[in-house]
């Protein structure tokens, strides 16, 4: 009878010691910039099929009809987030000796725009995608998350990008990589950055604009977002908005 305890006490702690040491599975943050809410709504369904929840960086809000607006919050009940990229898409660089200025007009008008239509944004992505660290330190003011961008000149594997991922909770500003169809991301190239983020429990940041099949700049194919979207499936790394990352299990 003693062996026998021993035996099943032995499997117990076997057990709670494998449950408790479970890795979590990296996440992985899909942000879209500027207006194009037609197509991002469009593509609501596709988002859903594979849980996928993105965050949605809205700027010039003074321009956004009624319809618009009914679609953001569509999206927003739908889990994404709605988030703020400025009133007017200004460069912040261009204000680093008058930050007031670029307060005034590009920050504390887009976040009231976004409040009166039932909005209530706490992350940012910088117009342009820099910054300095005063200018974060004071914009760390108004929201909870900043994001910058990285940009990958020279076909580089982006999982060699540390700036790219997030490897910590308390994490307030961080880069993320375009992948739009300019920046000639592979997706042999994209999952080597999830899986890194999936090897490390680290958070992979990144960002497009419009969603079609035009092969313009600044545009994402349909096509390409399923297989990104496929891929974070086939890994089972966890879909993020902006806001989670402050929640994460690392």
């Amino acid at each position: 009878m003693a062996t026998r305890r021993c035996f099943l006490f032995c499997c117990f702690m076997l057990i709670f010691t494998a449950c408790t040491h479970v890795k979590q599975q990296g996440g992985i943050v899909f942000s879209f910039d500027d207006d194009y809410i037609d197509e991002w709504h469009e593509f609501k369904n596709v988002f859903s099929e594979h849980g996928i929840k993105a965050t949605f960086f809205i700027s010039n809000p003074q321009s956004l009809d009624s319809l618009k607006v009914l679609k953001l919050k569509d999206l927003q009940n739908d889990n994404h987030e709605i988030a703020c990229h400025g009133y007017n898409h200004l460069n912040c660089l261009d204000y680093s000796d008058s930050i007031d200025i670029y307060i005034k007009k590009e920050i504390t008008l887009a976040i009231n725009s976004l409040k009166n239509k039932g909005f209530n944004v706490v992350s940012f992505a910088y117009p342009y995608g820099e910054s300095t660290s005063y200018i974060d330190s004071v914009l760390l003011s108004y929201f909870t998350f900043l994001r910058k961008a990285t940009y990958n000149i020279h076909n580089t594997n982006i999982d060699a990008y540390d700036e790219i991922y997030v490897s910590s909770s308390s994490t307030r500003v961080c880069n993320a990589m375009g992948i739009d169809c300019n920046y000639a991301i592979s997706l042999e190239n994209l999952e080597k950055a999830i899986q890194r983020a999936v090897n490390n429990n680290e958070i992979l940041v990144l960002y497009a604009h419009k969603i079609n099949n035009s092969g313009e700049d600044y545009t994402i194919s349909p096509e390409y977002l399923k297989k990104a979207f496929q891929l974070c499936n086939k890994y089972k790394i966890q879909s993020l908005r902006m806001k989670d990352i402050s929640v994460f299990p690392f």
